[in-house]
């Protein structure tokens, strides 16, 4: 642990390991039941990628009682664009004894030991993202000199009947991947190109991509493209979550392509595939500030905000700025 990592007698940190991840999962949904009411259950598979992109060493952190009892969680990771993310936890059962007071030092003296490996010249940002009501965090990251610079919100959708189909524009079709190489590849430069005007967006390696979209349950069924002609002109990209829940991980329409409805009759398409799927409870993320006007077409085809989410950042050294 960092020099600055300080806590009460009856707390132990260490890095995560393996066997850890059932507790950290179990932590992250108390987490949000007390912050939200509730929330998607996080999955084994994501952790492990998120791991993936860390040194569990250094950048990981797992706190707990002298029991033994999980209470705290933390991870710290180098993204794209000059951005550095702080990820924390603490268990309800556990607020208020400096905890999350723990996790917003260590992580930042963390960050500050990365900058050396950054490029020069470049704006670094450390990141962390809260619930966006939670009144004590606001305050301990307002107080460390982190500013609130966006919202993001959790949607989601309980079909109780059959989803009602929107139509698509004339001349536009839709179809399912094969799963294909080279569709996988299509999936990519559609969404790619999708989000290039998206705000935050930076541009992700193939590689990194296809680990990221393609894992041991990906079901290519559950990914549609849309047509006009022989061009991929929107795409939606959806898997089965491990509770059983639907998840749309990707919606992009290419620009030229927008305000015809494509975007509506792509989401609606994709309930009900789920729902043939026999599942009933759909979500995705969004940016609360979109310039596409995202969640008010998903808000359209009844879809509510079951949390929002906070983006607060702090600048850790100046420079050019990689986000548009």
């Amino acid at each position: 642990m960092p020099a600055t990592f300080s806590l009460a007698s009856e707390y132990k940190g260490r890095a995560p390991v393996h066997e850890d991840i059932p507790a950290i999962i179990a932590l992250m949904h108390a987490h949000d039941v007390a912050e939200a009411g509730g929330g998607e259950m996080e999955e084994e598979s994501s952790i492990l990628a998120s791991w993936e992109k860390l040194n569990l060493e250094t950048d990981a952190w797992l706190i707990t009682t002298t029991e033994g009892f999980v209470c705290g969680y933390a991870t710290l990771t180098v993204e794209d664009a000059g951005r550095i993310l702080a990820d924390g936890y603490v268990h309800p059962e556990h607020y208020g004894r400096g905890i999350g007071t723990a996790i917003i030092s260590f992580t930042e003296s963390r960050a500050r030991e990365l900058i050396a490996d950054q490029p020069e010249d470049i704006r670094l940002v450390l990141v962390n993202n809260i619930v966006a009501n939670n009144e004590p965090a606001i305050n301990l990251l307002e107080s460390s000199h982190y500013s609130l610079t966006r919202v993001f919100f959790r949607m989601a959708i309980m079909m109780e009947t059959s989803p009602t189909l929107s139509a698509f524009p004339e001349g536009i079709t839709i179809r399912m991947s094969d799963g294909s190489p080279e569709e996988i590849r299509y999936a990519y430069d559609t969404i790619e190109e999708g989000f290039r005007d998206h705000w935050g967006h930076a541009p992700q390696d193939y590689d990194e991509w296809r680990k990221h979209m393609v894992t041991e349950t990906f079901d290519p069924t559950l990914w549609f493209f849309a047509e006009d002609g022989n061009r991929i002109v929107g795409a939606a990209l959806c898997r089965e979550r491990e509770e059983g829940d639907g998840w749309i991980a990707r919606l992009a329409v290419l620009r030229s392509w927008r305000k015809r409805g494509l975007g509506i009759a792509l989401l609606t398409n994709a309930f009900h595939a789920f729902y043939q799927h026999g599942i009933k409870r759909v979500g995705l993320a969004v940016d609360g500030q979109s310039l596409t006007g995202a969640q008010r077409l998903y808000e359209r085809a009844g879809m509510s905000v079951t949390m929002r989410i906070g983006r607060y950042e702090k600048e850790l050294r100046p420079g050019k700025d990689l986000l548009p």
